[in-house]
């Protein structure tokens, strides 16, 4: 019989978080200021538009969680197929188009606020229970996960482009 999801199983999921994000913000931090709007950071998106799409992305997946644990998945609108998803990130660019660097990275430190403060009210046992939903089974923890591996993918796109834009005179 499997061993039940512990305290130590959720903080493991918290650090994940923690390290993931701090990574990304540390290099963030490093670049010059007047770079954030520039494209070019990843495709044709600034480095202030990826930080939008990934608070997007966080906030959905906290969405997707949150809905998962209240029962009300089957009200979920699952992105199924690559011109669903490009459309879904279009949409939050475009909503986000207008905003600035601090409204941008503002928005980012509250949803990783409301991610910590909601995994801080849910026991093991709810962050790890495996639920079947129409889509598949999933964990919440396993939707939370997903925060960090965008987090990484982005990160590493990021440092790509920091490297490479380095060089540059």
């Amino acid at each position: 019989m499997p061993t039940p999801p512990s305290q130590i199983d959720k903080q493991t999921l918290i650090t994940r978080l923690n390290e993931a994000r701090n990574a990304l913000l540390t290099l963030v931090r490093s670049l010059p200021a007047d770079r954030n709007e520039a494209p070019g950071a990843v495709g044709d998106w600034s480095v202030k538009e990826v930080i939008g799409h990934i608070a997007s992305w966080e906030d959905r997946l906290l969405t997707l969680t949150q809905m998962v644990l209240n029962g009300q998945a089957d009200k979920i609108e699952w992105i199924d197929s690559h011109e669903a998803l490009q459309a879904w990130n279009q949409r939050q660019y475009l909503r986000k188009q207008s905003w600035t660097w601090s409204e941008t990275i503002r928005e980012l430190a509250l949803l990783r606020e409301e991610v910590l403060w909601n995994i801080d009210g849910m026991e093991p046992e709810q962050l790890f229970q495996t639920h079947d939903l129409a889509a598949g089974r999933v964990r919440p923890a396993d939707l939370l996960e997903g925060i960090v591996a965008h987090d990484q993918e982005h990160l590493a796109e990021l440092q790509a482009w920091a490297d490479g834009n380095s060089a540059e005179p």
